[in-house]
């Protein structure tokens, strides 16, 4: 059993976080090991509706996708279905231009390709409602890099889309179905899914922003730019499944010990890139799909944070002393890294890291 203070100061946390019941706001987990140690959910997932957040209400989980991603790349990679060590011209030939022959796999999974993010922003439109297609579309007339492949930190979206697409190549598949074959079903992610604009499941949440007149409003697929791509953040899950996730990546059930470890290894150093402020603290890098933490003082910290329309979320493990943290949040105003620091104290005085 927990210490009885460690519940004490996780409830004073977060009932401080989200102290209107009827107003947005998260479902949380803690697990050691197997164990769940702490689980709370606060807030409403659908306003009009008057609906509450529990424990079975899936969240989008907008930028922790990635890391599936590129868990499904190394699942092909490690099976010898491609390297990730070749260039992207391999893959699209149609592709002409010879920046292609210096982006490799792996510097699109550790966010170092040197790829912009020019994806056409003059109609809203399109922004809004673009999808995995018409946002891989700027590709094929890509003649230009920000920096060498490899030599800096530079955090980047569509990249993933590319990704996704040698996924596809590898496996004869639709992205999404591969990743439901190999990844959601067989860890029993039952609550997991990508994002469809034809229909979503009953008990997901919306996002929501509040407005200049503190009102909430939703803010999520046709409100927000470039919501519904999937590589690089279109899955909804909560934080059980999120859990099963983790422990299936801790029991080599997707990938293999090593390849596992190498997406959890410094690619990339994020601190101090002059290239995007995105996480960009010290002592942190990025691997493959996944941000490492090397506070002195605390363990080796893996983690993700997701921020799309009204959602916020953050997912982190401390992999060394197997736990595991999950805050997923259908609101965005509030400040998530004092919040991350916070429970990392917290665990911390009670020697759970």
């Amino acid at each position: 059993m927990p210490p009885s203070s460690l519940k004490a100061s996780l409830d004073s946390l977060f009932e401080a976080r989200y102290p209107k019941a009827k107003e947005p706001g998260a479902s949380i987990l803690i697990a050691v090991g197997d164990s769940v140690i702490y689980e709370r959910q606060f807030g409403m997932a659908d306003l009009k509706q008057k609906r509450k957040i529990d424990a079975t209400t899936t969240f989008n989980i907008a930028s922790i996708s990635k890391q599936f991603t590129t868990i499904g790349a190394l699942r092909l990679a490690e099976k010898g279905h491609f390297d990730i060590n070749a260039t992207i011209d391999n893959f699209f030939p149609e592709w002409k231009s010879d920046i292609w022959k210096k982006v490799a796999v792996r510097h699109l999974m550790s966010q170092s390709s040197g790829i912009p993010d020019t994806r056409p922003r003059h109609n809203r439109h399109d922004m809004i409602f673009a999808t995995d297609s018409t946002s891989a579309l700027y590709f094929n007339t890509l003649d230009s890099l920000k920096f060498a492949p490899g030599t800096a930190y530079d955090y980047v979206n569509p990249t993933f889309i590319i990704v996704s697409k040698i996924i596809e190549q590898a496996t004869g598949l639709p992205f999404v179905e591969y990743q439901q074959r190999n990844i959601f079903d067989p860890l029993g992610m039952t609550s997991t899914c990508y994002f469809n604009p034809d229909g979503m499941p009953a008990n997901v949440a919306h996002g929501y922003v509040q407005n200049d007149k503190g009102k909430w409003e939703i803010f999520e697929y046709g409100q927000e730019t470039f919501f519904a791509t999937r590589p690089d953040g279109g899955i909804y899950s909560n934080p059980r499944d999120l859990l099963r996730w983790e422990q299936g990546l801790r029991d080599n059930r997707i990938v293999g010990e090593s390849t596992r470890e190498s997406a959890y290894h410094h690619h990339t150093r994020v601190s101090g890139s002059p290239w995007s402020g995105y996480q960009n603290r010290p002592h942190t890098s990025y691997g493959y799909g996944f941000f490492i933490d090397r506070t002195p003082g605390f363990p080796k910290k893996v983690y993700h944070t997701g921020d799309n329309g009204g959602f916020q979320a953050y997912l982190a493990k401390y992999p060394d002393k197997n736990v595991v943290i999950v805050v997923l949040e259908n609101r965005n105003d509030l400040d998530r890294w004092s919040m991350a620091r916070e429970i990392d104290r917290i665990l911390l005085n009670n020697s759970i890291i």
